[in-house]
C-alpha cells in the first residue's frame, strides 16, 4: 500500500535578492559618508575655531603706538597724494609714446621739457617708409600739437633720427 501525503508546497519567490544586497550596501554607504562628513565637519569646525583664537591672541598683541604710528602714516601717505595729484604725470606720456611706436621704429632717447611743452626723441628706423609711417602716427594724435624732425642721418641699423613733437600741457598732468 503506498500512502500519500501531502508535502507542503514550496514556496517559489523570484529571484530578488540582489536588489537587497544593492539597498544595504547603498545604506551603509551612505550611513559612512554620513559619518565621514560629520567627522570633517567637526574638524574643520575646530580648525576655525583655532586660528580665530590665534587672530584674537595676535590682535591682542598690537600695541597703541604702533596703532598711534599707523594713523600718522596714513595721514602723512593722504597728505602727500594731495600734493601728487597736482603735479606732472609722465605714465600718460609714456602710454602715448608707447602706443604711438611703429614696430619698424625704436626710440632710444627720450628727453620732455613739461614747462615748454616739448618732447625729444631720438631713434632709428629700418628705412625711410618705417619713419614717415611714425612720424604719421605721431602727427594724428590730438596732444601732439607739432611735429619737427631735427635730423637723419644714415646709421648701422638703418635711419638715425631726431624728432622734436610740441605736445599739449594737459597731457602732463593726471587725470582723476
Amino acid at each position: 500500500m503506498v500512502e500519500i501525503t501531502p508535502q507542503k508546497p514550496k514556496l517559489i519567490l523570484p529571484n530578488w535578492s540582489w536588489p537587497l544586497w544593492l539597498s544595504l550596501a547603498l545604506f551603509f554607504l551612505s550611513v559612512f559618508a554620513f559619518v565621514f562628513l560629520k567627522v570633517y565637519f567637526a574638524r574643520i569646525q575646530e580648525e576655525i575655531v583655532s586660528i580665530n583664537n590665534q587672530i584674537k591672541t595676535e590682535v591682542g598683541k598690537v600695541s597703541v603706538d604702533d596703532e598711534n604710528t599707523v594713523i600718522r602714516l596714513s595721514d602723512s601717505l593722504a597728505a602727500l597724494d594731495g600734493i601728487v595729484s597736482n603735479h606732472s604725470y609722465f605714465s600718460n606720456v609714456f602710454s602715448l609714446i608707447g602706443s604711438l611706436t611703429y614696430s619698424k621704429a625704436v626710440f632710444t632717447k627720450f628727453d620732455a621739457d613739461r614747462d615748454n611743452g616739448v618732447i625729444n626723441l631720438r631713434g632709428s628706423a629700418q628705412n625711410y617708409t618705417a619713419l614717415a609711417k611714425q612720424m604719421v602716427a605721431l602727427r594724428e594724435n590730438d596732444y601732439v600739437k607739432t611735429l619737427e624732425v631735427r635730423g637723419i642721418n644714415f646709421g648701422s641699423t638703418g635711419l638715425d633720427f631726431d624728432l622734436m613733437l610740441g605736445i599739449d600741457g594737459k597731457i602732463f598732468i593726471k587725470q582723476q
